[in-house]
């Protein structure tokens, strides 16, 4: 039975009776489910920036028109304005839009002092401001919801200044923002990374819109918030839950096919056959945009899950190969989160029914372009001699292109005269060398601390509040930071390089001379200390290296800087122990209090720019005293050597 029998079935249920399920529209109130707990997060979440991004058809403007339903009726300090960007394609039409979003809520801001016939002739920005603050003077706050953002990496193109004004009114501190989007307005990140200021994502708080949660989808399933329920039978609603993986476009569309009225008004759901879940072109259209917008290697990811019907984590990693492997448990994490895969007791399979459907008719077609389209990272795995992983390695290393400055500068998210003058420095010394590595953490620490990163070592969790992200996981972004700049200089850099006595974070190096190592600590590891006082100390040994670079990663705590002091002590008490420098560049991964509120200007030594060496050798002597023997260790921390020989 073709697809025409099961819409043919759906036509004829809508003669009968109306069906309770919505497809094809937004909604909102009793139609609207779930949600709740992620609705109240964005409300009081201190970030009044947020970025909601998922698929198509995940439910994007239900949200926002939720948000504004519960904030017109419970939130009185919280004026809604829902501004739908479709559409638009220059600051004109945004202006154009704007304005007529204002006049269908004007309601809500009858009682402000202000002229709106002067307020029509305004642009967007201009009105967003003159709103945003004659509603603080009353105590209250602009609420704006942005739908259908990506219409703004068009206007991008056109008008880069007007997005930048823009952007500061989003985030000046008057208004509340929450827009919505697909991933398609990662775009706006390169395209405004050559600005003087932040490019325009940046201060935005990204939360993904996942699928329902299964009590929700089961809800919807059941339209238990409408005034007559459906009945589903336990066995219908679990295929139901399978088939649709909790999407929430998806549960309404397959409940609408097995719809089945009831005598008295209330009808039941049938059980779903094979003709419910044959593709037509509104599905198609759907899973095609929702394809175009996954990079290379989450493709390969889901064709490989495609073909294997399950597949492990392991036979996912060999897919992938070793350069994406270790960020296997975070692309994985990410394709679960926008409902592409779920995770089975065996493995991880496609998400729903209807996609691996979509991705079996056109499997040959997508694994052909990804195979032709393949870097040497993603082409398919080829075997070679157990003798060849050297020379492979070699001639990939000499295969390496040469370092595109300007896009290694978007990378990093900083000017590129800072990686130009990168490329200007001349290291003649060990000394120099660890300079410039110590150079390295102290510009990831203004950019984590200063310009937003911390939000690439954080998860926020509507429940949970702020954590660090793993340390692997950390480790993974510092080195995104950090390839860019040693390139810059001809810095070789490898993360987890296997020593003698274990596996160290990183280690960088100019031929054999000039060696630094690097070890990363979380605040609340139990070994925070260790890895200073032990560790570190133990890889410069078995390397034979002099230098080492401490880096504590710290969420805001009452102890921070005692904590600091005393790490800072136990690396000077390593010093005089060991014959070794080693430099401990703690990075704060917490949100600034803005300008306005700070206690008082940061100390500005913290953040020292210039990636010049700054011939700090002097410096590291003179904290070193005549006589070792005649320091004293610092409190509550033991100077014992690790164990192993004593460097002179």
């Amino acid at each position: 039975m073709g697809s025409g029998g099961a819409v043919g079935v759906a036509s004829e249920q809508a003669q009968d009776v109306q069906s309770p399920y919505v497809v094809g529209r937004w909604v909102r109130g009793a139609e609207h489910y779930d949600r709740q707990g992620l609705i109240e997060y964005l409300l009081a979440a201190p970030d009044t920036a947020i970025w909601v991004v998922g698929t198509r058809r995940m439910g994007k403007t239900s949200l926002l028109r939720q948000i504004e339903l519960v904030t017109a009726q419970e939130r009185a300090h919280l004026v809604p304005l829902f501004w739908d960007l479709q559409g638009c394609t220059d600051p004109a039409t945004l202006t154009l839009e704007l304005f007529q979003a204002i006049e269908d809520a004007v309601e809500r801001f009858a009682d402000l002092d202000l002229d709106f016939a002067t307020l029509r002739h305004e642009d967007a920005v201009d009105m967003l401001r003159r709103l945003g603050r004659a509603l603080v003077r009353q105590g209250r706050q602009l609420l704006l919801l942005m739908d259908e953002a990506e219409v703004l990496v068009q206007v991008a193109q056109i008008d880069p200044a007007w997005l930048a004004r823009l952007r500061k009114a989003l985030q000046e501190g008057h208004l509340r923002t929450i827009i919505t989007s697909t991933r398609l307005l990662t775009q706006l990140t390169d395209q405004s990374a050559g600005w003087m200021t932040s490019p325009f994502l940046f201060g935005f708080h990204l939360v993904r819109l996942c699928p329902l949660r299964q009590e929700g989808a089961a809800n919807l399933a059941h339209q238990s918030q409408g005034d007559c329920p459906v009945t589903v039978e336990p066995a219908v609603l679990d295929a139901i839950l399978r088939i649709t993986n909790h999407h929430p476009y998806l549960v309404q569309y397959l409940c609408e096919r097995l719809y089945v009225p009831g005598g008295s008004g209330c009808g039941m759901l049938r059980a779903p056959a094979d003709d419910d879940l044959v593709l037509d072109h509104i599905l198609t259209g759907l899973f095609v945009l929702d394809y175009q917008h996954l990079d290379a290697v989450e493709r390969r990811l889901l064709l490989t899950v495609v073909e294997a019907d399950v597949a492990t984590s392991e036979h996912l990693a060999a897919a992938v190969g070793p350069a994406y492997a270790v960020r296997l448990p975070e692309l994985l994490r990410g394709l679960q989160e926008l409902g592409h895969l779920r995770q089975v007791a065996q493995g991880w399979t496609v998400g729903s029914e209807f996609l691996r459907r979509w991705l079996r008719l056109h499997l040959d077609e997508f694994r052909a372009e990804l195979d032709a389209a393949a870097p040497p990272a993603l082409a398919p795995a080829q075997t070679a001699p157990d003798s060849a992983p050297a020379a492979a390695s070699a001639a990939e290393s000499a295969a390496e292109p040469p370092l595109d400055l300007e896009a290694a500068a978007r990378a990093l998210r900083v000017s590129a005269d800072r990686l130009r003058a990168l490329e200007a420095a001349q290291i003649h010394s060990e000394a120099e060398f660890f300079d410039v590595v110590c150079s390295f953490f102290v510009e990831i620490r203004h950019l984590v601390e200063q310009d937003e990163g911390y939000r690439m070592l954080v998860h926020v969790h509507p429940e949970q509040g702020v954590a660090l992200k793993s340390e692997e996981e950390i480790q993974i972004a510092l080195m995104h930071w950090l390839r860019p700049m040693c390139r810059a200089l001809n810095i070789d850099m490898n993360r987890e390089s296997l020593t003698g006595r274990g596996l160290l974070d990183f280690k960088f190096s100019i031929g054999h001379d000039f060696r630094c190592l690097v070890e990363v600590k979380l605040y609340q590891s139990a070994k925070l200390a260790e890895g200073l006082g032990t560790q570190l100390p133990i890889y410069l040994l078995a390397d034979k290296s002099r230098y080492g670079v401490y880096v504590p990663i710290f969420l805001e705590s009452a102890d921070y800087a005692g904590r600091v002091a005393a790490l800072q002590a136990l690396a000077a008490a390593r010093d005089r122990s060991h014959g070794v420098t080693i430099e401990v560049i703690d990075i704060r991964a917490w949100r600034p209090k803005s300008a306005s509120k700070a206690d008082g200007p940061d100390d500005p030594d913290r953040y020292r720019l210039d990636p010049r060496p700054r011939l700090i050798a002097a410096r590291l002597q003179a904290r070193r005293p005549e006589n070792p023997s005649d320091a004293g260790a610092p409190s509550g921390l033991s100077t014992d050597p690790p164990s192993g020989p004593k460097r002179s």
